[in-house]
């Protein structure tokens, strides 16, 4: 499977510009993209784009590296109305944070979902594949993740991170996939979710590929995402939440139907969020 040019472990660049075989790094090859069990990362394997620490074993609120301070968290319900959604209409929690350096150079944004035990409508179960964030037009990027199996009070194992993607498009995986998405013959910019392998590059977007449910239909259940890090350049300007700024997205690699939810997150500053 192709790693593409920057597999390394820690934080990771992303493409930054369009110039590219494929807008995604590989970051655990391990897994099928959930399709079965994944092998977590660790001090000497299967640790591209991972990052670990002591004090990130304590507690999640710690940066992911040294000379970082936490600044401010953000939790939403991410909420599927009915008919579609069920008793409980809140089906996840999402956690969005922001550390800062000193120097007011750089910030990195981190993303968390914990699903919960509330079935749809049609007594199945949200599953989401991929988590996509805007705001990084004209930054150069890099992304890393933290993989930590949460205690038995809280759920489920954390699954790890797949790939990520300087591009707004998600693309359905399968074991015959064994390529990064490709740009060529890509679909439009603003496609939410591809059947094809094939994804373009978008500057503004980061997706971060997972698969997570509260109980999964292809019977490997992961309750929590790991924490998906955005690095990018920064002043001491805080980011602001804004609607739309992260998509979940089912891409219907279990069977289930294709979907998208938009629920609001943290952008930077001088950050848009196409209205796609």
């Amino acid at each position: 499977m192709s790693t593409g040019v920057n597999a390394e472990k820690g934080f990771v660049a992303l493409p930054n510009a369009a110039n590219v075989q494929s807008a995604y790094i590989l970051c655990n090859p391990t897994g099928d993209y959930g399709l079965s069990a994944s092998t977590v990362p660790n001090e000497d394997s299967r640790n591209t784009c991972a990052v670990s620490s002591e004090d990130l074993l304590k507690s999640p609120t710690y940066a992911p590296i040294d000379g970082f301070r936490l600044v401010g968290i953000m939790v939403s319900d991410v909420e599927i109305p009915k008919p579609e959604g069920g008793d409980r209409p809140d089906v996840a929690v999402l956690t969005d944070a922001i550390w800062r350096n000193k120097e007011n150079t750089e910030c990195i944004l981190g993303a968390h979902l914990q699903m919960k035990d509330a079935p749809l409508a049609n007594g199945k179960y949200l599953e989401v594949n991929d988590i996509a964030r805007a705001g990084f037009a004209g930054k150069k990027i890099s992304v890393a993740y933290f993989h930590k199996q949460p205690h038995a009070d809280i759920g489920g194992n954390a699954e790890v991170l797949f790939r990520a993607g300087r591009t707004f498009t998600s693309v359905k995986t399968t074991p015959l996939n064994t390529q990064l998405p490709s740009v060529k013959d890509a679909p439009a910019a603003n496609t939410a979710i591809s059947e094809r392998n094939t994804a373009s590059f978008s500057e503004n977007w980061v997706d971060f590929t997972t698969d997570v449910s509260f109980k999964d239909a292809d019977g490997v259940t992961r309750e929590h995402s790991s924490i998906f890090y955005t690095k990018y350049p920064c002043d001491a300007q805080d980011p602001v939440p804004k609607s739309g700024a992260i998509r979940l997205r089912t891409t219907g690699q279990s069977g289930l139907e294709p979907k998208e939810i938009s629920v609001s997150g943290l952008v930077p500053v001088e950050g848009t969020v196409d209205k796609f």
